[in-house]
C-alpha cells in the first residue's frame, strides 16, 4: 500500500512539474534520485567516469524525459524516463572512456556482446572466438570486430610494442619530413641533368620541350604552342617527339628515360 501511494505521489509530482508549479521540478528530482542512482550503479566498472558526473547527466536525462512525457498514453513516468536517463549516462561514458564516441545503438550492442561472452564462458569454460561471440550476440563477425575495435582504449606512441621488446610504436612510424628530403634530393639531381640533356637540341626543339613540360615556365598545350610558332599542332607534336628521342639517346640509349622533372 505504501509503495502504491509513493507511486501515486510521484506521478502527481510529474504532472505538477509539467505545469511548472513552483518547486515541483526540484521535488521531482529528489523523489526519483534513488532510481537514477540505481541506473548509475550499472556503470560502476567504468573508472573514467565519476559517479557524481553520472548522476548529474542522469538528472538531465530525467528532465528531458519529463519534457517529452505524455501521461495520457498510460505509460508510467519512470518506465518512459528511465530510457532518457540511461541514454544520457551512456553518452557520458562513451565520451569519457572510449577513443570514439559511440551511438546509443552501438552501446546497446556492446552490452549484448558482453552478455554473450559471459554466457559462453559459463557454458564452455573458455573464451569464445569472434564467430562464436557473433553467433551468441546475433550479429555478424565483422560487426563484432568493428564494435570491439571502437571500444578498445587508445595506446600511446611511447608505449612498448610488447613486453619483450624495448621498441615503441613511434619508432615504426615513417618520418614524412625524411621522405620529403629524399624527394627533394631526387628533384635536384634531375634539375641538374635536364639542362645537360637539352644541350643536344636546337633552339626550336628546346623551346617546344620547355613549353610542353613546364621547364622554367607554365606548361602549354600543343594548340597553344602551334599558335606561338605558327605551325600546326601535329607538327609541334612531331618536333616534341623528335626532341625527346634525342634526349633519351643522350641519356643512355633509345630505351633510357628522360628525368621526370621534364615530364611534369
Amino acid at each position: 500500500m505504501e509503495e502504491n501511494n509513493a507511486k501515486v505521489c510521484r506521478e502527481d509530482l510529474v504532472l505538477a512539474a509539467q505545469r511548472d508549479e513552483p518547486g515541483a521540478r526540484d521535488q521531482l528530482v529528489k523523489a526519483y534520485m534513488p532510481l537514477v542512482g540505481a541506473v548509475a550503479r550499472n556503470y560502476r566498472h567504468v573508472r573514467a567516469v565519476d559517479r557524481t558526473e553520472l548522476m548529474q547527466d542522469g538528472v538531465v536525462g530525467l528532465l528531458r524525459g519529463l519534457e517529452r512525457y505524455d501521461a495520457s498514453l498510460g505509460t508510467p513516468f519512470w518506465a518512459y524516463a528511465s530510457w532518457w536517463v540511461r541514454q544520457a549516462m551512456q553518452k557520458l561514458v562513451a565520451e569519457l572512456s572510449g577513443p570514439v564516441v559511440l551511438s546509443d545503438r552501438a552501446l546497446r550492442e556492446l552490452a549484448r556482446i558482453r552478455d554473450a561472452r559471459c554466457a559462453f564462458i559459463r557454458a564452455h569454460r573458455r573464451e569464445p572466438s569472434a564467430a562464436e561471440l557473433a553467433a551468441g550476440a546475433g550479429m555478424t563477425t565483422d560487426h563484432v570486430h568493428s564494435l570491439i575495435g571502437a571500444e578498445r582504449p587508445p595506446r600511446g606512441l611511447s608505449e612498448p610494442v610488447s613486453d619483450d621488446s624495448g621498441a615503441s610504436y613511434e619508432e615504426f612510424l615513417a618520418d614524412p619530413r625524411a621522405e620529403d628530403a629524399y624527394d627533394e634530393a631526387v628533384w635536384r639531381i634531375e634539375v641538374e641533368q635536364v639542362p645537360a640533356l637539352m644541350a643536344c637540341l636546337d633552339d626550336r626543339e628546346r623551346l617546344v620541350v620547355q613549353a610542353r613540360y613546364g621547364v622554367g615556365a607554365t606548361p602549354q598545350t600543343l594548340r597553344e604552342l602551334s599558335v606561338v610558332l605558327g605551325l600546326s599542332a601535329e607538327r609541334v607534336r612531331q618536333i616534341e617527339q623528335c626532341a625527346l628521342g634525342r634526349m633519351r639517346a643522350r641519356a643512355g640509349g633509345p630505351d633510357a628515360l628522360v628525368p621526370a622533372v621534364a615530364l611534369v
